[in-house]
């Protein structure tokens, strides 16, 4: 991995990532002669490093505690799901982290899709503009991400308190990973009802990775071990992500 504990508290370009930083000005300007809010629309381009850990889907536990409504219970199939945690160094919005969950499959018309039903990201501006064009349900968190050697601690708090804790570490030698191995396509939920479509396509440089040891409080982010998660997965560092514009679904 590129990025470390150090270098990032050291670099000022990335100190609005830390969470000893305010979100950006841009989202909580009150000021009545402030121009207007400026959105950031698709498609986006993105780099950094992350991790992906495989999940197939329990439904029993995923049914109660993946934060699924009414709609989601009755679509939902299970099957291969993830964990992602993603340190992105550049985006279209600047550089913020993102903790996701995604339980397995939901079924559409007779189609299979993913769907994020948990996220969290380190930047207001991610998560208006994540909900504005892909309907990715995403909420504001603070993120400590620091890395030693080949061990990576990543911790997750909403207001001052901690809801989720990894250790990672990554293992022997470097391969190319592609989102056309493993393709996602997600389906998410807009307010008014709509269903926006988005196959993301992702290319990079991996690793393996493994879990050493994880927690979440339940009532804020699944626990990733009963929801059916496999403890070793990939890192990417670098990678290049690219997420295109929405395809509304009927």
């Amino acid at each position: 991995m590129k990025a470390t504990a150090s270098s990032k508290v050291k670099s000022k370009a990335k100190a609005s990532k830390t969470t000893q930083q305010s979100p950006k000005k841009a989202t909580n300007g009150k000021s009545k002669s402030q121009s207007p809010k400026r959105h950031f629309p698709a498609p986006w381009s993105l780099t950094g490093e992350g991790f992906l850990f495989p999940l197939f889907g329990r439904k029993s536990y995923n049914f109660e505690m993946a934060f699924l409504d009414e709609e989601d219970r009755k679509s939902f199939k299970g099957g291969l799901g993830s964990l992602m945690l993603v340190n992105y160094e550049r985006s279209d919005v600047g550089p913020y982290y993102e903790l996701l969950y995604i339980p397995g499959n939901f079924e559409h018309k007779g189609t299979n899709y993913k769907r994020i039903t948990r996220i969290f990201v380190s930047s207001q501006t991610s998560v208006d503009e994540g909900i504005r064009n892909w309907a990715i349900p995403k909420e504001r968190a603070d993120f400590v991400w620091k890395k030693e050697g080949s061990v990576t601690k990543i911790e997750v708090a909403r207001n001052g308190k901690s809801f989720f804790k990894i250790k990672i570490r990554t293992l022997g030698f470097h391969f190319p990973v592609s989102t056309s191995i493993l393709p996602y396509v997600l389906l998410q939920k807009a307010e008014d009802g709509s269903k926006l479509s988005t196959a993301f396509i992702g290319t990079g440089k991996g690793k393996f990775a493994r879990i050493e040891s994880v927690w979440s409080d339940e009532t804020i982010f699944p626990d990733f071990i009963k929801g059916g998660g496999i403890k070793t997965g990939i890192a990417a560092s670098p990678f290049h992500l690219t997420f295109p514009v929405a395809e509304n679904v009927e």
